[in-house]
Parts: structure tokens; C-alpha cells; sequence
């Protein structure tokens, strides 16, 4: 019985070409984005799912409570985890990460790495990493040992065996081969190359040979990544709970002496890429974001139902040519429910047709998405379980109503052929036609607002000029020689400026400080810049009071700082003018004044406001150069700063950004929404437009005979085509009513995470409407004026 329903479904697919095209390429269509956001979505929830503890392991981030503000970072002291596994049995082990950039050395070949971590030795125990060489426990006990991945181990050693072999850190120091592990997997929420033993930093602390690390009890140096592996069975919020009540009591205190203290607070290592956006991520990692998941799930199945939506409303318009033949089935015996498997099998053969057509789809279209958003796609066995849902899915709601409907009509009436509508039917199909629509101006308003906030961030004034502006990685033992390397930079004629300094985009160091006027226990966390007296000319960076650092005044590099406006602001110091020579204490390190206030510039993503910042002297943190280039011949002076890099540079690999692309790369989920959304709008109003230009040809063919008597008593062509496209033409106009208000709610709510965002203007939804008016217009008026164009005496003739 299956096999003959089939059959008669294929002969009805195939007897009506241009309603099967139609809702196999729509189908298809729609199929083919809800599977390449299903892949896409499978690869974003994947990540750190690898771990075989990864229901255990949490990372330890840090709430620091100030006297006028919170700040939740996601690095913690170390001390911090040290303590907790002490003092809580539930926790089974700590791992604390290190972030460290260093020169690494064999046989005469140097590499400058800039992603090594410092890690405790319980690393390769609790994270499922795959050990080739080497003993999980023991690999990372001792000092001067270093796990390095397959890639490390072969761009340092080449085809010669890894392990056991000596490399040089930083030319002075021997580190030895202790594991070799498999590269880490794409879906991990950080990358490296190569782990080194945390007792080595601790050693070298000791020795004041780490010029990034120090003060390793101090509760408020949140410098490291600590994760913790709970014991089975573990409520991980009420040992958070006990963890802070631990915490309050070590830190009274201190509380009291500085007036600020902090939480912690337990994240579930499976949420950092998609849920965490916290300050100080790890440098070069870009975390996903959840809320643009559930967006380009939302369109993908969107873009479905706009399919489905015209399944519908094609298969109940063309129910009428179909009458006939339902007529004859029930008076040769058929009941009705044998009538709806025939007709839902139908819509499920058309389901698995279109199936096969978007999967070739997606072939061609999975190189492009993954250039475009930055992953790579694999498929997997969920597409084959996709893929019966969806033909299961789309055969019963796209072939139930219009199966459930041609199933109802009496025989009698049906052979008579004056089966029609009523209105309920008319009205629901109308109703769909206004959905697609709707969906289609929603989408067309998004994804412009989008392309104007992402067009807003890269054109908006910051504060500083960040193009032409390129930075060069120094390593620590390249440090000695960086004024020297600076200064033969600067000799290069396409060189405009040239600054030795700590910042970056990507982040920016926090410390505490003690501003004037604040008692002694209300010291707030700053961010904050080393540089030297060129910063401010290299970036273009305006001064609204004082003066610049000078190597005229000595004392500059010991006691000078210079404050953005917004540090003003939060320290109480009225305004600019009256900031200049005000007091700061910072950290222990420096105390001095303020010789300049600086115009408020923006050091961090235009998602948040601007925070305070003090810029100050302090060459030991400066791990950066940043060149201010002029654009003619660029190819060759970066060339030149090449050959002049590597003449003196020689601990340091050469490698350079454009603070541009590090500013752009900010917003690389933005980027890639826009791509996806773009696609799928175009995709949308497609579907659409095959599903109107379909309704509108069955439903001109009903009125052939009509437009021939119009045409024989006069009417012109054009007022037969407004006749026959004003109908249709409405149902956009209430889709534009519908779709408007939610497009604008749904945006508004989504430029609320911007600090700086654009206006919505009333333009973006009129363009919106008006768009959509012309291509519904274009669809209908191609079958309009065909009919209107047409010899009245054909369609007349059988009369």
C-alpha cells in the first residue's frame, strides 16, 4: 500500500513541473540553512565536551568588589585556588595557567612564541589532552620541563625525536622535553603550543628573571587561569557558596586596609566559549557568543517555514484542480483517512527530494560559510537523524492542513467541479502569505542596522588613530635592546613615529591604585598602559590638560602618570585642570603625580563604556612596538623594518599586526552574523517570491476567462495588472505593519549591548517596506501582465 501511494505521489510530481520546482527549490532552500546552522551550531556546543571530566572541571573567576564599582575577571590570583584546595576536600585538583611570551632556541634557530602557558602538573590529568610521549603525572612536576604538541615538536626538532631533548628558553635557561601530546583539538576555549612546568616560573620569580609574573600570594593579582576539578557528585553552587564565606574571612583584613575584596565564582569550563564575555580572557582567543547561536537558529527556521508556508498555500490553491480527482477516489471507495496518507505522503516524497537537493547544496555552500565565519564544518551522523526529522516534520506540517482540507470535499461536489474555498481557507492562506513576508522585512531590517553598527564601530572616531599603525612583538630577552631597536626603526624615512609600550586591543592590564582624596581603604582597580614619552604622538592621542611625558624631566619615568578623562571622573577630581599634580599610589610599585589628562579614547571593545586608565613609564612591562607608517610603498619599508628588526632583534621571531586588524577582530562574531544573516535574507525573500510568484499564477489561471471579458469590454493592460496585483500587494503592506515593530524591538534590544551604538532611523524600515512592496510587485506583475498580454479570444473560445 506505501509502495502505491508513493507511486501516485511521483505521477502527481511529476504532472505539475512548476508546483513541484517551485516547492522542491524552496524546500531545499530551507533545508539547506537549517543544516548548515545545524553543523555550525554541533561545532559551537562541542567545545571542551572532549574532556573526559568536563562535567567536573570549572574555571575559577574573580569578582573584585570596589568601593564604587565591581569588576568580574576571568583570571584569579593564584593564591586564591591554592587556598581553596586546601581548605575544601570536594575539590580533587587545580590547575593555574600562565600566560608567557619568550624566545625558544635549538641548535642555533630561535622562535619567538607568544603562546606558551605556565601550567600546574596535574594539567595533563585532568585535561583529556592525548599523550604520545611522556607521563601524564609526572611531566610537568618538575623545574625546566616543558609538554610541547606535535606541531611544536616537530617545527623545533623536525623528523628528530622530541622527547628527552634540551631546548633553550630565552638563550640562558635549559628546558627539557617531558611529553609530547597530540595538537589541541579546534573546539578547545584557548590553543598553545607548549606547557611549561609552573615550578620553572615559580623558580625564576625567585630569581626576578620573569618580567611579567611576580607577587604570587597577593589575593588581588588575578594573573592566572585557575581551573578546578570537583570530586564526583559535587553541587558546584553550594561549594561556591562556602568558597566566598572562606574567602570574606581570609580577606577582612585586607578589606579593611584597602577597602576592596572579592568572590569567586564557578564557571562551567563547557561555557566559557558560547556564555563568557568577562574581562581579561586569554590574549588571541575570541569567545563565541550564545545569543548569536539562537539568532542563526531562529533564521535557518525561519527560512524553513517561509518553505513550508508556500507548500501550504500552493497545495490548498491548487486543491480546486485536484477536486475531480478526489471525487473519483471516494466513490470508487477511498475513505478519508487513506486520502491524507496519500496526500501526506506526497509532502514527505517532496521533503525527501528536497533533502537530497539541499545536501548537495550544502557541499557547494560549506567552503563558503566556513571562510566566511571562521570554522570548519564537518559533517557528522546527526545530519542523517536531521534529515528524517525534517522529512518527517515538513511531510505533517506542511501536508497535513492542505491533506486534512482535500480530504473534506464531498464527492458529489467534486465531480460537479464547484468545489471552492471559503473564507476560513482564504484567510489562512493569506494569513501565511503575510508571515513570509513579514519575516522577510524583520530580516531585511536586521541585517541593515547590523551593517551600519559594524560600519559605525570601524568609521567612529575612538579617540586614536589606529591606521597605518604597526606593532611588533619584543621578546623578554630582546628587552635590553629595545630602545636601541627603536631608535634604528625610527631612522627609516617611511617611519613617522615609533612607541615602546603594553598596549593592545585584545587587553589590557588591570592594577590597583590609590587615587588622592580616597581614604586609605578605598583603592579601585585601574586599567592601565605602559609606554614611553612617544604613546600619546605615535597614536595620535589628544591631551585635554598638562603635558606629555619628556625625557627633559628625569623624574617622569619614576613619578609621572598621565589619566584619561573618565579616571578624572572616577577618582573626583572635578575636571582635568584640577587633576594635574594630584597624588597617586599604584600598587606599591610607583607613587607619583599627574602631569597630564589625556582625551578619553577607547582601549577596549566599543561594547563597554570607558573605564579609567593611567598611562605611565615602566620600560619592564613594554613588550610591544608600535610604528606609525607612511602608506606610499608599503610592501617595501616593511622590508626595511624587517632587515633592521632581525639585524638587532635577534632573540625575537618577527612578527607584526596592524592595530586596524586588531581592532577589527574584536567583532568578528558581528562579522560573521552579518554574513550569515545577509545570506539568509536574500535566501528568505527567494522563497518567498517563488511561493508568491506560484500563488499568483494558480490564482491568475481561476481568472483567465475573467480577464478576457475585461479585456473585450476594454480595460487596459495596466489596469489589469493593478487589478490582479492589488490583492497580493496589500498583504505585503500588512506584513510591513506586522514585521516593522517586531524588527525594531528585536534590534533595539540587540544595540543594547553596545556602549556606543547608532540611532534607529525611520529610513531603515521604509527602505525595509519599500523593497519588499517592489520585489512582491516584480513577482506578481510577470504573471499579471503575461495574463493581460494574452488573446482574450483563447481564453474565451470554450465558452
Amino acid at each position: 500500500m506505501l509502495k502505491n501511494y508513493f507511486k501516485i505521489a511521483w505521477r502527481n510530481i511529476w504532472n505539475n513541473k512548476l508546483f513541484s520546482v517551485i516547492n522542491i527549490v524552496g524546500l531545499a532552500i530551507g533545508i539547506a540553512c537549517c543544516t548548515v546552522i545545524f553543523l555550525y551550531v554541533n561545532n559551537e556546543l562541542s567545545y571542551d565536551h572532549y574532556h573526559t571530566k568536563a562535567n567536573r572541571l570549572f574555571r575559577l573567576t574573580t569578582i573584585v568588589h570596589q568601593p564604587k564599582k565591581n569588576d568580574h575577571f576571568a583570571p584569579s590570583s593564584p593564591i586564591t585556588a591554592a587556598k581553596l584546595k586546601q581548605q575544601f576536600p570536594e575539590i580533587e585538583n587545580i590547575v593555574r595557567l600562565n600566560e608567557s611570551k619568550r624566545n625558544i632556541s635549538y641548535k642555533g634557530k630561535h622562535f619567538y612564541e607568544n603562546d606558551m602557558l605556565y601550567a600546574d602538573s596535574a594539567l595533563l590529568d585532568m585535561f583529556s589532552y592525548e599523550v604520545i610521549e611522556g607521563n601524564p603525572k609526572k611531566a610537568l612536576s618538575s623545574p625546566y620541563s616543558i609538554v610541547l604538541t606535535e606541531s611544536a615538536a616537530k617545527k623545533y626538532f623536525g623528523n628528530e625525536p622530541a622527547f628527552g631533548k634540551m631546548l633553550q628558553f630565552s638563550d640562558t635557561i635549559n628546558l627539557m622535553v617531558t611529553g609530547i601530546i597530540k595538537d589541541m583539538p579546534q573546539n578547545s576555549h584557548f590553543h598553545c603550543e607548549s606547557f611549561l612546568s609552573r615550578s620553572t616560573m615559580n623558580d625564576m620569580n625567585k630569581n626576578n628573571e620573569d618580567w611579567n609574573l611576580n607577587n604570587e600570594n597577593n589575593w588581588f593579582n588575578c594573573n592566572s587561569y585557575s581551573y578546578i576539578l570537583l570530586k564526583e557528585n559535587v553541587d558546584y553552587l553550594k561549594l561556591q557558596s562556602k568558597m566566598n564565606a572562606f574567602i570574606e574571612k581570609e580577606m577582612a583584613e585586607l578589606k579593611k586596609q584597602y577597602g576592596m575584596d572579592l568572590n569567586v565564582e564557578l564557571q562551567k569550563i563547557t561555557d566559557i566559549h558560547l556564555k563568557s564575555h568577562l574581562d581579561a580572557e586569554m590574549k588571541d582567543e575570541v569567545n563565541g557568543d550564545i545569543t548569536y547561536v539562537y539568532i542563526f537558529i531562529g533564521a535557518a527556521l525561519l527560512t524553513l517555514l517561509i518553505a513550508c508556508c508556500n507548500f501550504i498555500n500552493l497545495s490548498t490553491t491548487r486543491s480546486l484542480n485536484r477536486s475531480k480527482e478526489i471525487g473519483l477516489r471516494k466513490v470508487i471507495g477511498a475513505r478519508r483517512p487513506q486520502l491524507i496518507a496519500q496526500f501526506l505522503g506526497e509532502s514527505m516524497l517532496f521533503s525527501l527530494i528536497a533533502c537530497v537537493l539541499s545536501f548537495l547544496m550544502v557541499l557547494v555552500m560549506k567552503p563558503a560559510f566556513n571562510s566566511f565565519v571562521g570554522t570548519s564544518l564537518t559533517f557528522n551522523a546527526g545530519i542523517f537523524w536531521l534529515y528524517l526529522i525534517i522529512i518527517i516534520g515538513i511531510g505533517i506540517l506542511a501536508g497535513l492542513y492542505p491533506a486534512v482540507l482535500m480530504s473534506s470535499f464531498s464527492p458529489i461536489q467534486s465531480l460537479k467541479g464547484k468545489v471552492s474555498h471559503g473564507i476560513s481557507d482564504i484567510i489562512f492562506r493569506k494569513g501565511l502569505v503575510i508571515f513570509q513576508f513579514s519575516i522577510a522585512i524583520i530580516l531585511i531590517v536586521g541585517t541593515t542596522l547590523i551593517l551600519q553598527q559594524l560600519n559605525f564601530i570601524q568609521s567612529r572616531n575612538i579617540g586614536l588613530k589606529k591606521e597605518q599603525v604597526l606593532t611588533l612583538e619584543l621578546a623578554a630577552s630582546d628587552a635590553p635592546k629595545a630602545d636601541l631597536l627603536l631608535k634604528e626603526l625610527l631612522k627609516n624615512p617611511k617611519v613617522v613615529n615609533g612607541s615602546l609600550n603594553s598596549f593592545s586591543f585584545k587587553g589590557t592590564s588591570n592594577i590597583t591604585a590609590l587615587p588622592e582624596g580616597a581614604a586609605q581603604n578605598e583603592m579601585t582597580a585601574s586599567y592601565v598602559i605602559c609606554a614611553d614619552e612617544n604613546f600619546l604622538k605615535t597614536y595620535q592621542i589628544a591631551l585635554t590638560a598638562g603635558r606629555d611625558f619628556s625625557k627633559s624631566f628625569a623624574t617622569d619615568a619614576t613619578e609621572a602618570f598621565l589619566v584619561n578623562e573618565a579616571a578624572v571622573k572616577s577618582f573626583n577630581w572635578k575636571n582635568p585642570k584640577n587633576a594635574l599634580g594630584k597624588k597617586i599610589e599604584w600598587g606599591g610599585l610607583k607613587n607619583g603625580k599627574v602631569i597630564g589628562v589625556v582625551k578619553d579614547f577607547n582601549f577596549a571593545s566599543l561594547h563597554e563604556n570607558i573605564k579609567p586608565l593611567i598611562i605611565h613609564v615602566y620600560p619592564g612591562w613594554c613588550n610591544k612596538i608600535s610604528l606609525r607608517l607612511k602608506t606610499d610603498n608599503l610592501p617595501a619599508t616593511m622590508i626595511e623594518i624587517e632587515n633592521s628588526w632581525k639585524s638587532i632583534a635577534t632573540q625575537s621571531a618577527y612578527k607584526y599586526h596592524f592595530m586596524e586588524d586588531e581592532f577589527n577582530n574584536q567583532y568578528r562574531s558581528e562579522q560573521n552574523m552579518k554574513t550569515v544573516l545577509s545570506a539568509f535574507t536574500f535566501l528568505s525573500i527567494l522563497v518567498a517570491c517563488l511561493g508568491l510568484f506560484g500563488l499568483a499564477s494558480f490564482t491568475i489561471k481561476q481568472k483567465v476567462k475573467e480577464i478576457g471579458i475585461r479585456k473585450v469590454l476594454g480595460s487596459s493592460v495596466s489596469g489589469i495588472v493593478q487589478l490582479l496585483s492589488k490583492d497580493f500587494l496589500k498583504l505585503v503592506i500588512i506584513s510591513f505593519i506586522i514585521g516593522a515593530p517586531v524588527a525594531w524591538y528585536g534590534m533595539n534590544k540587540w544595540l543594547q549591548d553596545y556602549a556606543y551604538r547608532i540611532e534607529i532611523k525611520f529610513w531603515v524600515f521604509a527602505l525595509a517596506g519599500l523593497l519588499a512592496f517592489l520585489i512582491a510587485f516584480l513577482t506578481v506583475s510577470i504573471q499579471a501582465f503575461k495574463a493581460a498580454l494574452s488573446n482574450p479570444v483563447k481564453s474565451l473560445r470554450t465558452e
